[in-house]
């Protein structure tokens, strides 16, 4: 499982690991919270009202591609009733290769035609990297 990355490593992980070019104030005000759905931990972030990430922490028992679409609903969903511009999911880059082909081929089939939702694979390695440059 992996852990929450504290409040002054959002920036930079949102920056340097999913390539966001949001300017400055967006980090201005940064929530961030542990939420479970069916079983998947993921760290919720909001960076100024806008910039919504969902950083997968524990798929639990759920199979990565459901990971993906029940998580694309949901934070669709929240998007769009807060009038957020984008949502960005975060997975585990540490998949296996076929694992991950399914789980790109479930997310294009979820998010076709929305250009505001992103799917993002990031290693551990790198997550800890943030959290090293936050301290």
């Amino acid at each position: 499982m992996r852990a929450l990355l504290p409040l002054g490593a959002i920036e930079p992980f949102v920056r340097e690991c999913l390539g966001c070019r949001c300017p400055a104030e967006v980090f201005e005000q940064v929530e961030s919270e542990k939420r479970a759905l069916f079983g998947i931990q993921f760290q919720r972030m909001l960076a100024g009202n806008r910039l919504l990430v969902y950083l997968v922490l524990d798929a639990g028992s759920e199979p990565m591609p459901g990971v993906v679409g029940k998580l694309h609903q949901l934070g669709v969903a929240e998007r769009d009733a807060a009038g957020y511009n984008r949502l960005r999911i975060v997975l585990p880059a540490e998949l296996t290769d076929s694992l991950r082909s399914e789980v790109i081929e479930v997310f294009a089939d979820v998010a076709e035609g929305d250009e505001k939702v992103h799917l993002h694979f990031v290693p551990q390695e790198r997550l800890e990297t943030c959290r090293v440059t936050a301290v």
